[in-house]
């Protein structure tokens, strides 16, 4: 044999060796370990065979094992590692590849595992994937043709190359692609269902408390006292800091406004709106500011034009849960008296659970004065009605930073009492911009003879005063003092006694040229406010009412005795009744005593106007309720229902107790829910158009809160012409 031929031979072996090699390591029994030297001896032919001619059987290449030089294997054999087992069959040394070094541990591993199984098989995915790499690792016996056959372990030999009659090899089959992380995942989720469901599950559970945590209501700490009695807020024009006071804390005298003074005098409010108007150190709000120029009952005088400022008193200052506002105004007369009884506290903030804001605005001339020279130096031309400019500017106020104080801007309740009762209704009516600027309206004993003059009639009306005061323009007007002003007042301008006593007989004559401090000035108010509301109603819900004895003056709370019955009747023939022939009328429907005579007064003048006022809006928008019950006395004054809301007079009897509680409920419900207390409908569950035809629903609220349809002796004087004519004037 040649030497070529013999080359050949030794190469024929080599190759028979390592085939047999892969088969024997790939054998998972003792029994194949024994026989895996005859094994060898059988497969391998003798390097003698005469059969040189026979072409070398073909030989599988494991996937991803395909060996390429100086990749899978070395170019030259002195880089292959030894193998000795192989040595000892063959007496001759064989080369060891690298794959071959990788996968007889990992065959061995599982050759012990599949010993130790009692059927001989592994099963399950991590056995299933251990043959799979066993069989790409591992050889396949040599065979004579090229048909796949499966090897004597039950293992199946898959052809990778082409013959004549095989399938074509491919790179997919050389190459498969490898499962991706996702597909990876979902195939680990899908066998372990139970775990994937729990980790879901807490994954939910954790987006949604961040989403919670990030989107929820800001919960911010209540701000902390400094020194132990002070508390700080923000406002628009800096820090301020009131003083804590029974349990609640106080903001007293913080400016809202412009001062209206020098040129700013019967000029329209203007707010804090320029840094120059602001301050730099923080605002000390402990003490009241003075109140505006005024003239009380007895005639006396004082005050101070620089008097735009507000109170604030808050059970909390703090931004969480903010709580319903209620706006203050009050007033006896247009011309002074005011707060009056309209004064909280932060006790009464704190025991409530509400915000209480009290704004000071312009009174009497300093407040109301339409003049020519005034008009003239105005643009718009116009002038009157500044208190209305302050109580606008006031809300706006509110709206920019009660919520630094613990309030809520979209539940401001604007609360009016007597001659502020009288401005709250204007403000219903106004054309003036004040949409969203309270939420409701309480109004307690008004004056519905709202303003009916144009500006040039008032502008007429106002020549004797500019005539007393010397003055023919704005200029010297603006140099006066706030006490020569007042000085100069004609006293019909704020002398109220007539509303007191029932209409005289000269009544009509009087009322032409009557004094009115509104007036319909084309800015604010542009037209007739009780016509406006008649027509048009209001945007908001209204409660507005009176006591029994709203018209008695004050000195009255105590008179039991002294007049008797045939006094009372020569009063009611004396009067405007009287000449009319409704005395005797008057006789029948009321009590001939003074308790009667000032029942009589306050329908005629208080009571049923505003009655006739609520019946005549459309919607029904306007509730209206009745305080019976005296806090004094025998007489139901026109404080009464106010105090007992405020809880500002000391109870004696048990029906002063249950009237108390009970128009607190009325007037909580009201500021915290926006809801009226329909006692017919609660009790009896019917609604106001099931009883329409019997009158006009009212809520009377003496001991209790209870449902009366009608007001017959009202009806009575609406019938005759006297009400709302006679209505009182503020």
């Amino acid at each position: 044999m040649t030497r070529p031929e013999l080359e050949k031979t030794d190469r024929n072996t080599t190759d028979k060796k390592e085939i047999a090699d892969e088969e024997r390591e790939k054998m998972l029994n003792e029994e194949n370990e024994k026989n895996r030297g005859a094994e060898a001896a059988t497969i391998t032919p003798s390097p003698l065979s005469s059969n040189a001619d026979v072409e070398p059987r073909k030989k599988k290449i494991p996937i991803g094992g395909i060996k390429m030089p100086g990749f899978c294997r070395p170019k030259s054999k002195e880089d292959f590692p030894r193998d000795e087992d192989a040595e000892q069959a063959t007496g001759e040394p064989t080369d060891v590849g690298i794959l071959d070094a990788m996968r007889r541990p990992l065959v061995n591993v599982l050759a012990s595992i599949k010993k130790n199984r009692p059927d001989g098989e592994l099963s399950g995915s991590g056995a299933s994937t251990g043959l799979a790499l066993a069989e790409t690792l591992d050889g396949i016996g040599d065979k004579t043709n090229d048909t796949v056959a499966p090897a004597e372990d039950g293992m199946e030999t898959v052809r990778l190359d082409s013959g004549n009659d095989g399938a074509e090899f491919t790179e997919e089959k050389m190459n498969p692609q490898k499962p991706g992380v996702l597909q990876s995942l979902l195939s680990t989720a899908r066998r372990n269902q139970v775990v994937t469901g729990v980790i879901l599950a807490v994954l939910l559970i954790v987006v949604v408390i961040i989403g919670v945590a990030c989107t929820g209501p800001r919960r911010i700490i209540i701000q902390p006292l400094k020194d132990g009695k002070y508390m700080e807020a923000v406002t628009s024009c800096g820090m301020v800091q009131g003083i804590l006071e029974d349990g609640g804390f106080a903001f007293r005298g913080i400016p809202y406004a412009v001062p209206p003074v020098n040129g700013l005098r019967w000029r329209s409010a203007q707010a804090l709106n320029r840094i120059e108007y602001c301050w730099n150190e923080t605002y000390l709000a402990h003490n009241s500011s003075n109140s505006c120029w005024q003239r009380d009952a007895l005639g006396n005088t004082g005050g101070d034009e620089d008097c735009l400022y507000l109170d604030v008193f808050t059970p909390q200052v703090r931004y969480d849960t903010p709580l319903p506002v209620v706006v203050m105004i009050g007033a006896e007369t247009l011309s002074g008296g005011s707060p009056g009884v309209m004064q909280p506290s932060a006790k009464l903030a704190r025991v409530r659970d509400m915000v209480f804001v009290r704004p000071n605005f312009r009174l009497g001339v300093l407040g109301f004065l339409s003049a020519k020279p005034l008009t003239e130096t105005t643009h718009l031309p116009t002038s009157g009605n500044y208190a209305l400019s302050d109580i606008t500017v006031a809300l706006q106020w509110v709206q920019l930073n009660i919520q630094n104080f613990g309030g809520d801007a979209k539940s401001v309740t604007i609360w009016g009492h007597r001659a502020g009762g009288t401005l709250v209704t204007c403000l219903l009516a106004a054309t003036y911009p004040i949409n969203n600027l309270f939420s409701r309206a309480w109004i307690s004993s008004p004056s519905v003879a709202l303003p009916t003059k144009s500006l040039e009639i008032s502008e007429k009306l106002s020549k004797p005063f500019l005539n007393v005061l010397g003055c023919n323009d704005a200029i010297c007007m603006r140099n006066k003092t706030p006490q020569e002003l007042m000085d100069a007042e004609p006293s019909n301008w704020y002398n109220t006694s007539d509303n007191s006593q029932l209409p005289s007989a000269e009544s009509d004559k009087i009322a032409k040229n009557r004094h009115e401090w509104l007036v319909v000035d084309g800015i604010i108010i542009n037209d007739n406010v009780y016509n406006t509301l008649k027509h048009v109603g209001t945007r908001v819900k209204v409660v507005m009412g009176s006591t029994v004895h709203s018209a008695g003056q004050s000195q009255w709370k105590n008179i039991t005795t002294g007049i008797d019955q045939s006094e009372i009747m020569k009063i009611v023939n004396e009067s405007l009744l009287g000449k009319m022939g409704l005395s005797g009328d008057v006789a029948t429907r009321y009590n001939a005593t003074f308790h009667g005579l000032t029942t009589l007064i306050s329908e005629i003048r208080v009571l049923c106007p505003i009655y006739n006022l609520t019946n005549m809006t459309p919607v029904n928008n306007i509730s209206f309720y009745i305080a019976t019950q005296p806090r004094y006395g025998q007489f139901a004054d026109a404080d009464s229902d106010v105090a007992a809301i405020l809880g500002s007079y000391t109870l004696f009897t048990p029906e002063e107790k249950r009237h108390q509680s009970a128009i607190q409920q009325l007037f909580n419900q009201f500021v915290w829910h926006n809801r009226i207390i329909d006692a017919a409908k609660d009790i009896y569950g019917y609604s106001h158009q099931n009883y329409s035809q019997n009158g006009r629903k009212i809520i009377v609220v003496g001991q209790d809160i209870l449902p009366q349809y009608g007001y017959p002796n009202c009806d009575y004087w609406i019938k005759n012409n006297l009400v709302p004519k006679y209505a009182r004037i503020d």
